[in-house]
């Protein structure tokens, strides 16, 4: 029943609650053992080593689910997985124990591709933040360059209104509606462009967060599976060791 923990979902909520519930009953059923046991007896009965074996066992089953559901529940938010977590628990341990996750292969050539591509992808972020700064530079200059020209243009319509003639006063006026017209156009456009980068810049911040959550979510079914299999030998082990260490009895 303890092994049957591992094998339950973590949103069902009821993990815990069966490995505590095992944990109490297996201690209240060695207490009733131990007091219908003879008092005389100096050597330790097998009943005993056994039950304090699956006793160890199931106390460390609480821990290792504590752990599990602490993984399961994580947020891009609140955790960032570090690498060697990845690499253990989302890479080498499922292919080791033969797992398969939807939408990605675990094969060792997998693998070995991904331990590429996480070290360029942090060779590709250093290219990105020093390519940023120039841009940065280059955007200040255009901005300096840009107002260089609008005082120039500026200087351009007040020599042209010094002139007396009609004609030039209505070409101006004209320049003038229609560089606002386009001030205005310009910033409904930056307003329309700002909208939909941050929209597009959500839904990409969404779609890594839900990445990072079901990476968390895997890495805990590949803690469950380990431990369900560990367990089960332990388990399997620590029998067959104690049936051999009984007595025989000899039938003549």
């Amino acid at each position: 029943m303890a092994l049957l923990g591992f094998t339950l979902p973590p949103d069902s909520g009821e993990k815990l609650t069966l490995d505590v519930t095992v944990l109490l009953s297996l201690t209240m059923f060695l207490n009733q053992v131990s007091d219908s046991m003879p008092k005389t007896s100096d050597a330790v009965p097998l009943i005993s080593t056994y039950f304090n074996c699956i006793m160890m066992m199931v106390a460390s089953s609480v821990v290792l689910t504590v752990v599990v559901l602490n993984y399961h529940h994580r947020t891009a938010e609140t955790h960032v997985m570090p690498m060697w977590v990845k690499s253990v628990f989302l890479q080498w341990l499922p292919w080791i124990l033969r797992m398969s996750r939807p939408g990605k292969k675990i094969t060792r050539k997998t693998i070995t591709m991904n331990s590429k591509m996480n070290e360029l992808q942090l060779k590709e972020k250093a290219c990105k933040s020093l390519l940023a700064n120039v841009l940065d530079m280059d955007d200040d200059l255009r901005a300096l360059s840009s107002g260089g020209g609008f005082i120039k243009l500026n200087g351009f319509h007040q020599e042209n209104n010094s002139n007396p003639s009609s004609d030039m006063n209505h070409v101006n006026s004209s320049h003038v509606n229609m560089n606002n017209a386009c001030t205005s156009a310009n910033r409904e456009l930056k307003c329309i462009l700002k909208e939909m980068r941050f929209m597009t810049n959500r839904l990409k911040a969404m779609d890594e967060e839900n990445e990072i959550e079901s990476d968390w979510k895997f890495a805990a079914m590949v803690i469950d599976r380990f431990c369900l299999i560990i367990f089960t030998t332990f388990t399997i082990v620590t029998t067959i060791a104690v049936l051999f260490s009984a007595p025989h009895i000899l039938v003549e």
